[in-house]
């Protein structure tokens, strides 16, 4: 697609000036302005970041779009400007965040407590931060948006600061991610002191074959601190104690497209500084992420099936599919980065209508506790069937994305002699569906007994909104239009072969290069996706489904089975380790995290040398 060159130019800069710009009027402007005059205004500005990046997007498909910021381009091999490289993936993963934007905001519309108006400019600030670090080619400034992104998520994580547990969740949140930032700051040193560089392109280009020990563990601070923005274990405990506390339409961003941003970063350096300096100890590289994700997996689904708060439910959920994530792109390829972006793209839409589905439910019954809502919901059957759709999403039923993307990762897994991977989505798909199932089975219908209590279900939550009870067409609407797009992708025309293009352009080192350097787009042969396999994911995604049905069947009717049958509520119970390490206290987080830097660098430093 070719735009006016006045109309191209301005382009790029828009998705970070725009939300910027509209955010520090709202800000200037909040206690004059009505609640519904705020929430227009964010609204636009958040649509039009949609269209812009959608024009981005387009234009970026046959040629990467290369923007320097006062035309500061390369001189020889030196880079001195700041650049924007939008090439599908980043401009996609944009679009996402902007979408999810106005879609939050949409549900939020003159309902959500807003802070005394704080939640309109914190979240078009939070959405410019998403929006630089998917496209900045720079390092250091992929750090300078990490902890915009992190500041307005800090700041929107608190925004009830009348209440305590905000307040906490906030303070975990920010000290761990700060920690996390801490970690890429000094991986960045490192690299700048053997490079002399912090553009990624020139950093990639320097270190092509060079794995010394500093780079190295440059390499493994620079992936524990994105590891904790993508919440990988043991640098995960920060996300259940932010999302039991946020708002939801925080909620929503916060599993929809930050936690998988983390792990675009390790993919996009991965790509084209790590995995080139470390060639021929790639598939060492390759076990030591697949065993994190793997860990990260199924802990995760674990704790999403023990838990009774509905929101700490879903964190936990996004977890477990954060570490399926990174185990498809652990694999390496472009198959399987094609796999982990198909995954990313629909887990965000899922994981999304379910977080909006439990706003809804706080808002109608004031509470997010599985057991008090035991059988309130009988009378919601929109809400009932968007949430059992989700839940289908999350198992990777059949014409969901998420079975698309299982299907391209388990493929690429077998070229590697690693057929078990798609035990690993299957596992994880069937805890998390069967805790999704479990707690509709309990709060649409009301079948069987009461839910089992804990500590966590028992947190007295605030609602985000005022007292009233009916549910609204917009706060329907934002979810069915999730489930309707994690569906539709799968029914787009070719979006498999565009899927696998966009994975082999970012894949590619020397077409990122060219690029950068000459402003080229090398021609890359399309990956070809007519034999890739699907009935297998297809047919695990139906086995995940009913498998996580009949396990919480085995919860909900707990007191009518024997013993040796009650397989769900025996996952509920005695998982007495995990939950005591999940304490709230920041200390034990942190420590934790030093632990996961000291087994990741020990891992690189001395297995990939």
């Amino acid at each position: 697609m070719t735009l006016p060159p006045h109309i191209a130019d301005a382009l790029p800069a828009l998705p970070i000036a725009l939300p910027l710009l509209t955010a520090a009027l709202l800000a200037a402007l909040r206690s004059h302005l009505s609640r519904a005059l705020m929430d227009g205004l964010a609204m636009l500005a958040a649509a039009c970041s949609v269209a812009d990046c959608a024009l981005l997007m387009m234009s970026s498909h046959e040629h990467t779009i290369v923007y320097w910021f006062g035309n500061w381009g390369p001189r020889g091999s030196t880079v001195l400007g700041i650049t924007f490289v939008i090439d599908p993936v980043s401009a996609g993963l944009t679009l996402l965040c902007s979408v999810l934007t106005l879609l939050a905001l949409f549900f939020s519309w003159n309902h959500t407590d807003s802070g005394g108006n704080h939640l309109q400019p914190l979240m078009l600030v939070f959405l410019a931060g998403m929006s630089g670090f998917s496209l900045t080619g720079d390092l250091f400034n992929m750090f300078v948006w990490f902890e915009l992104m992190s500041t307005a998520a800090f700041a929107l994580t608190g925004l009830k600061t009348g209440e305590p547990a905000p307040l906490q969740g906030a303070f975990n949140f920010a000290v761990t991610n700060t920690v996390g930032a801490f970690m890429v700051l000094t991986g960045i040193a490192f690299l700048y002191a053997v490079t002399g560089a912090l553009n990624i392109a020139q950093i990639g280009l320097a270190l092509t074959h060079r794995h010394d020990p500093l780079v190295l563990f440059a390499c493994a601070l620079i992936t524990c601190g994105f590891f904790t923005k993508a919440a990988v274990v043991p640098f995960h405990f920060w996300l259940a104690d932010a999302h039991a506390v946020s708002p939801t339409p925080v909620c929503v961003l916060f599993s929809g497209v930050m936690v998988e941003l983390g792990l675009y970063a390790v993919q996009r350096l991965y790509a084209v500084i790590f995995i080139p300096a470390v060639d021929e100890n790639a598939a060492v590289l390759r076990h030591i992420l697949i065993v994190f994700g793997v860990l990260t997996a199924m802990l995760g689904a674990l704790m999403c099936y023990a838990e009774h708060h509905v929101k700490r439910l879903l964190a936990f959920s996004t977890i477990s599919h954060a570490g399926l994530m990174l185990v498809a792109l652990s694999i390496q390829g472009p198959l399987a980065t094609a796999g982990f972006l198909t995954y990313l793209l629909s887990h965000a839409f899922v994981k999304a209508a379910l977080f909006f589905v439990s706003g809804i439910l706080l808002h109608l019954y004031r509470t997010a506790s599985e057991p008090v809502l035991f059988g309130k919901a009988r009378n919601q059957f929109i809400p009932a069937a968007l949430w059992f759709l989700g839940g289908l999403g999350l198992a990777g039923f059949p014409w969901f994305a998420t079975m698309l993307g299982d299907a391209m990762t388990s493929n690429a897994a077998e070229a590697v002699d690693m057929r078990w991977v798609s035990y690993v989505f299957l596992a994880s798909g069937l805890l998390t569906a069967g805790a999704v199932f479990r707690v509709g089975l309990h709060t649409f219908l009301g079948w069987g007994s009461e839910p089992i209590s804990d500590s966590a279900a028992k947190v007295d939550e605030e609602p985000d909104s005022p007292e009233n009870a009916r549910t609204r067409w917009f706060q329907l609407a934002a979810p069915a239009l999730c489930v309707a797009a994690a569906i539709g992708l799968t029914l787009m025309p070719h979006f498999r072969e565009e899927m696998l293009s966009a994975a082999n352009r970012m894949w590619v080192q020397s077409g990122y290069l060219s690029a950068v350097y000459r402003n080229t787009t090398i021609p890359l042969p399309t990956p070809h996706s007519g034999d890739l396999e699907v009935k297998s994911a297809a047919t695990h995604g139906a086995i995940a489904s009913l498998l996580a049905l009949l396990l919480a069947l085995t919860s909900v009717f707990r007191g009518r089975l024997a013993r040796w049958l009650r397989a769900g509520a025996f996952l509920e119970g005695p998982l007495y380790f995990l939950r005591a390490v999940q304490t709230g206290q920041i200390g034990d987080y942190v420590t934790w995290m030093t632990i996961g830097v000291a087994v990741m660098g020990a891992a690189f430093v001395f297995l990939l040398r």
